[in-house]
């Protein structure tokens, strides 16, 4: 617009008078001047914007009014307007900025004058805004993509730097916990700055009041304020400084939280402005809350790390039931969140009087190792596991509440942490322990608390596993410790268990056996009978008993017993098998003995009874024999036979004597007088006696006798005997060309003692197995009438039963029969 009244003004310079009048409505001062730049004239506003009356300015070099640049004076040829800037002066002295238009005319020029304040103003005004629209887009960037608090914060102090042309800028956050100011970064200025002043209380320092106040506050010379106390601020050469705080309001607006103090500072003094004030209090609110977001979302990244790692720990404890594997497992998991130099658990016993220490990680000496008792009174762990708190120690070296504790302090920790274990009972404790004082806080707790939770159920149920697992193989070794075969079978008869008798007697191992049926074992034990059910009598609640027979005439003792649950249902058969065989036998032995006993005791009474009348019919006998022979009794024919029937009689007779003598053998056997001898050079000189009756028959014995034979205590001819009956039997049982093997041996018995072992096998029509098992028993024999009187086995073993040994008798497979004799040993066994 002012350029379209120029050129009106222009148009008509010949008319003064209305120039000036449409000058002074506009309110632009103008001057009429000559060719040597000298006021001619000048219009109102002249007096009323510059205060010169007309009358002085008459003759007045526009110079001294107008400041411009010389050069621009000159208004180029051809040219009838030209624009200049510059500065004009009131009377007063004072200066303004202006913009001068230089009007052409025929004297002269017309010089008009606009002042520019306004629009420096206006325009500085806009600057300034741009500033700020470019700041808070700039910090908006860098607030939008915040994901570290210290590096987002040192991005606003170097915008705020570079876009507000400041020398320094620095940031104090206020702690959570205390309430105190901390440094928090800064830029433009050196750390020597802040040494004393790292750490602020409210009302303290410029900044402590600032965060007091919770208003912006300025300082235009910081040399010169009071305020200014804890920071170097002389040094840096710092002039100026505006400090605002960081406020966070509340969701209602009413009031909020101051979560620090942002400062910039000049070497300008007197540098910020009101507008500077302003923007630096919205770049605050806008940086308190994206610190107080960073903050919670911080806080939220904590608690979602805690959350993982509680999930990972509830896993990890549910994975095992080794209470060891699980703490190593708990204790690294830990270790990534929380630091520590040693983690323990320490549980308590029943009585609440003592602490063992359960299971310990550390890499560092210690005198207190797992398994180590420690007391209850005194020491952290045991008031934490008493009294279900939990408790942090910052500092052993400065604060000693439990005196026992000082053993950590000796071994190089400075903090410890103790939660307590619980689960329907206090268990025991869990404990952190570093050698850095200050270690731990209640954050800290925040995350073991209920990791404590998870672990103690962990802990019970390894407790309960480990006691049970304690039971289980003190059950099994129990089971497994039963000499007779024992196993467990359910109600479909599938073997469950079974003992290690049963394996070794079956020759199978227990995987073998189970899920297989009863019968399998009945037949890897070659046992008879197997057509028994247990499980039907198990399941009408029944036990059962049988007496099974073995192929090998083993014979066995079977029990079943049904197990029962709560409700009184069977679920299941106790299979209890016994081998009697031997039992049966010792039986048999002692009702054989006990029969020979009574046997030989009536024996001894009749042979003793008839000896005195056999005797004495023998002496008649001989009498008539001798009267005969003195007689002719071949004229006498009925005395002809008398000779042939006496010595009949009296060889029957003698005869009767000969049995008598063999059942008083048999009633009272002589074992005679017992030394050490060597079983091989009796058996030797055995078969020298039987030698005839081996060559008449064609017969062999082949000896296979250990020379390193122990000696034993026998009666030489008792044993003798023995040994002439069981060769002279075999010799009688076997057809021609037969064969006996006599064997020697070391070895000992049940009881371990040692015995002397000689077998007697031949290759003859064995024994028949309706009597085998009373072979040993008076009077029983297959020899024919008048050849035997069944009395040379059981003489033999009553010789045996009195030398403390035993005779057993078998039948070869292969044919013929095997008597072994068992003598305890009683010396040495020969070199």
């Amino acid at each position: 617009m002012l350029k379209l009244i120029m050129g009106w003004v222009a148009e008509t310079a010949g008319n003064t008078r209305l120039l000036w009048d449409v000058l002074d409505a506009l309110g632009f001062p103008a001057f009429a001047v000559d060719e040597a730049m000298k006021v001619v004239d000048a219009n109102g506003a002249v007096d009323t914007h510059l205060s010169y009356p007309r009358n002085e300015l008459i003759g007045m070099p526009l110079i001294s009014i107008m400041h411009v640049p010389m050069s621009e004076y000159r208004m180029p040829p051809g040219q009838d307007i030209t624009v200049m800037k510059g500065e004009c002066m009131r009377r007063n002295g004072e200066a303004f900025p202006a913009r001068f238009t230089f009007i052409r005319r025929s004297e002269g020029f017309i010089a008009v004058v606009e002042n520019l304040s306004e629009v420096l103003k206006i325009a500085s005004r806009a600057e300034q805004r741009s500033r700020e629209i470019n700041t808070y887009n700039a910090l908006s960037k860098t607030l939008c993509n915040a994901s570290d608090p210290r590096a987002v914060t040192r991005e606003v102090l170097d915008t705020l730097v570079n876009v507000m042309s400041v020398d320094a800028a620095w940031l104090y956050l206020v702690d959570e916990k205390t309430g105190d100011l901390s440094l928090w970064t800064y830029k433009g200025i050196e750390e020597s700055v802040f040494e004393e002043a790292r750490s602020l209380k409210p009302y303290e320092c410029f900044i402590g009041r600032v965060l007091s106040s919770e208003r912006a506050l300025l300082v235009t010379n910081a040399c010169e304020d009071p305020r200014i106390t804890h920071i170097k601020i002389i040094e840096s050469g710092v002039k100026s400084i505006a400090g605002v705080p960081l406020i966070v309001k509340n969701i209602d607006q009413r009031g909020g939280k101051v979560v620090g103090v942002l400062g910039v500072g000049s070497r300008i003094p007197d540098r910020f402005s009101s507008l500077d004030m302003k923007f630096l209090t919205s770049v605050g609110n806008q940086l308190g809350v994206a610190i107080e977001n960073m903050r919670l979302i911080e806080r939220l990244r904590e608690k979602m790390k805690q959350i993982e790692l509680i999930n990972e720990i509830s896993s990890v404890v549910n994975s095992s039931l080794s209470i060891g594997h699980i703490f190593r497992l708990v204790v690294s998991e830990i270790k990534r969140t929380i630091n520590f130099d040693r983690a323990s658990i320490n549980l308590l016993d029943e009585e609440a009087s003592r602490l063992r220490i359960f299971a310990v990680d550390t890499k560092r000496p210690t005198r207190l190792p797992k398994g180590m008792i420690a007391p209850v009174s005194g020491t952290s762990s045991g008031w934490v596991a008493l009294n279900q708190k939990p408790w942090i120690n910052h500092d052993l070296s400065r604060n000693m509440e439990f005196e026992r504790d000082a053993v950590l302090l000796r071994e190089g920790i400075r903090s410890t942490i103790s939660v307590p274990l619980f689960k329907d009972r206090p268990l025991g404790t869990l404990n952190l322990d570093s050698i850095q004082p200050y270690q731990y806080s209640e954050k800290d707790l925040d995350i073991l608390l209920p990791i404590a939770k998870h672990l103690s159920t962990a802990l019970e149920n390894a407790l309960l596993f480990e006691e049970i697992s304690r039971e289980k193989r003190e059950w099994e070794k129990t089971f497994d410790a039963i000499t007779d075969m024992v196993w467990i079978e359910d109600m479909a008869g599938r073997v469950l268990r079974v003992n290690r008798t049963v394996s070794e007697r079956s020759g199978r191992p227990a995987l073998a056996l189970i899920h297989r049926s009863s019968e399998e074992i009945f037949g890897a034990l070659h046992i008879m009978n197997r057509e028994v059910r247990p499980r039907d009598h198990a399941g009408r609640g029944r036990k059962l008993y049988r007496e099974l027979n073995g192929f090998k005439g083993e014979v066995y003792h079977y029990w079943t017993y049904p197990l029962v649950d709560s409700d009184g249902n069977a679920y299941g058969v106790v299979n209890y098998l016994r081998d009697v065989t031997e039992q049966k036998r010792l039986e048999s032995q002692l009702v054989r003995a006990d029969k020979l006993a009574s046997l030989g005791t009536l024996v001894a009474g009749i042979a003793h009874e008839i000896n005195n009348p056999l005797g004495i019919i023998a002496g008649y006998s001989e009498a008539l024999l001798d009267r005969i022979g003195e007689m002719d009794t071949e004229s006498r024919e009925e005395l002809a036979d008398f000779p042939e029937y006496l010595e009949t009689i009296s060889r029957e007779i003698f005869r009767c004597k000969d049995i008598l003598k063999s059942l008083l053998d048999f009633a009272r056997p002589s074992t005679g007088n017992q030394r050490e001898i060597n079983v091989n050079e009796l058996i030797k000189e055995v078969l020298l006696l039987v030698e005839h009756r081996l060559k008449k028959w064609h017969h062999t014995i082949d000896l296979k006798l250990d020379r390193g034979i122990s000696k034993i205590k026998a009666d030489p001819g008792a044993l003798r005997q023995v040994f002439i009956n069981l060769i002279m039997n075999s010799i009688y049982f076997m057809d021609e060309e037969g064969r006996i093997v006599i064997s020697t041996s070391n070895s000992r018995d049940v009881q371990g003692r040692r015995m002397v072992v000689v077998t007697v096998s031949d290759n003859g029509r064995g024994i028949d197995p309706e009597i085998i098992e009373r072979v040993f028993d008076p009077f029983i024999t297959t020899k024919p009438v008048g050849e035997g009187t069944g009395l040379g086995l059981s003489i033999s073993h009553r010789i045996v039963v009195d030398h403390g040994g035993t005779i057993d008798v078998k039948n070869n497979e292969e044919g013929g029969s095997t008597f072994t004799i068992r003598l305890p040993a009683g010396g040495q066994p020969e070199e």
